[in-house]
């Protein structure tokens, strides 16, 4: 007899049908990525229903006995520092866009001048939206359509005749080729805060496969910690500057009240596994992103950035105008098992393209046989036309290798299903 009230119980059970039909398929969202057993445990612990809160010299503030919790995020931060460069991580924001709030209200004050870039230029929709509701007077940095980064000669002319930038919000959720922050710097000069938004390639910095942008002229960074970087839905804050680092804690204290233990624990859990194994994770992740590239390209796809080796991170874009409307081509491959996204994309004359993500693919371990095996489902799907439930038995076969019904996580799940009065996953 199970003490679950039947309502719950068919909760669990839509959930465990949406998980199993989702461990069936290949996910190549730029904005997501998997997480490991590990890292899933504290979400079933005490932590996931306790506060915890750091407070002046690392003490836990008014609940006792979460002492413990506060240590283990204090090595958690110290880790996550040492892996970008950074003296002073802050783990309060609980996303990517929170931690972007907080930067913004942190970094620029009321009726400051802030430059991000435009959506059309891959810029995140949040940032103008939060920054003039936090009173900052926004402006576009100006982007190379050719090469798809800044246009530094572009900005030294708005500059000349128009207000210095108190901070440059440097947000790219399109992104494929680094910032040069070098340049940048110069042209802004050395009071303006430079802020750089690396929700996208956390991991890949984490990894050395990427700019490290602390190293190259960014004053601080933040962002999510669950795309390229393996972990939970959560946000960081990060900069060397112990002035930025202390506006930083002091907003982040307000803009973020519960900053959840289970999930500061489960980066916590992350983190280890990139000591372990990020730096050969974040460089196969571009080797197998420039791959990809290239086996559609050479299929006849139109890849984006393909003069400069497609991309320098996980993210591909592809025009695929010339062959079908975006979301048939989103719609054709998730008939098929793969789940991609059609989005706007910079600089392409349709409305929408498919922007491709290999980070979830090679935390996984996929290898180059894999990246090959679904660049032929690609072809057979939107270029040759096959019928999508053709190729199910190709991508399945791929993600079972991926995530096998046997793996441990699976076997866990069974488990607690069958604790709530569910036999097994749908």
């Amino acid at each position: 007899m199970t003490s679950t009230p039947p309502d719950a119980l068919a909760v669990l059970r839509a959930a465990a049908a949406h998980h199993e039909a989702g461990r069936r398929r290949l996910h190549l969202v730029p904005s997501e990525n998997g997480l490991s057993l590990a890292a899933r445990i504290p979400h079933l612990m005490d932590a996931a229903v306790r506060y915890a809160f750091p407070s002046g010299g690392g003490e836990n503030w008014a609940w006792p006995g979460r002492q413990d919790l506060v240590a283990i995020e204090q090595a958690a931060a110290q880790r996550l520092g040492a892996q970008l460069g950074a003296e002073h991580v802050n783990l309060k924001p609980t996303s990517g866009v929170s931690a972007l709030s907080v930067a913004l209200s942190a970094l620029a004050g009321l009726g400051a001048t802030a430059f991000n870039l435009a959506e059309r230029d891959g810029g995140h929709g949040s940032t103008r939206f939060i920054g003039t509701r936090l009173g900052l007077a926004m402006h576009d940095l100006p982007v190379d359509p050719a090469t798809c980064t800044l246009d530094l000669a572009a900005l030294e002319r708005v500059l000349a005749t128009g207000p210095r930038p108190q901070l440059v919000y440097l947000d790219s959720f399109m992104c494929l080729f680094p910032v040069d922050l070098t340049g940048l710097r110069e042209v802004v000069g050395p009071d303006t805060v430079i802020h750089y938004d690396a929700s996208h390639t956390l991991g890949l910095i984490a990894g050395g496969a990427w700019q490290n942008p602390l190293a190259e002229g960014a004053d601080s960074l933040g962002g999510s910690t669950h795309k390229t970087y393996p972990g939970p839905h959560k946000g960081l804050l990060a900069t060397n500057d112990t002035g930025l680092a202390d506006r930083l804690d002091e907003h982040a204290s307000h803009f973020v009240s519960h900053h959840h233990p289970a999930d500061v624990l489960a980066l916590a859990v992350a983190a280890a596994e990139m000591d372990d194994r990020g730096r050969a994770y974040a460089h196969a992740t571009v080797a197998n992103a420039r791959r990809l590239g290239a086996a559609l390209a050479g299929r006849g796809f139109t890849v984006c950035g393909e003069k400069a080796g497609f991309t320098d991170c996980h993210q591909l874009w592809i025009d695929i105008a010339p062959l079908m409307d975006a979301e048939e081509a989103s719609r054709r491959l998730f008939e098929a098992g793969i789940v991609v996204n059609a989005i706007p994309l910079p600089h392409i004359t349709a409305p929408a393209g498919l922007r491709l993500g290999v980070q979830e693919l090679t935390w996984a371990e996929m290898r180059e046989d894999g990246i090959d095996e679904l660049a032929e489902v690609f072809t057979a799907v939107l270029r040759d036309g096959q019928d999508p439930a053709a190729a199910v038995p190709r991508t399945r076969a791929l993600a079972q290798a991926l995530m096998p019904e046997s793996g441990p996580g699976e076997q866990v799940l069974r488990v607690a299903l069958a604790a709530a009065g569910i036999g097994g996953t749908a």
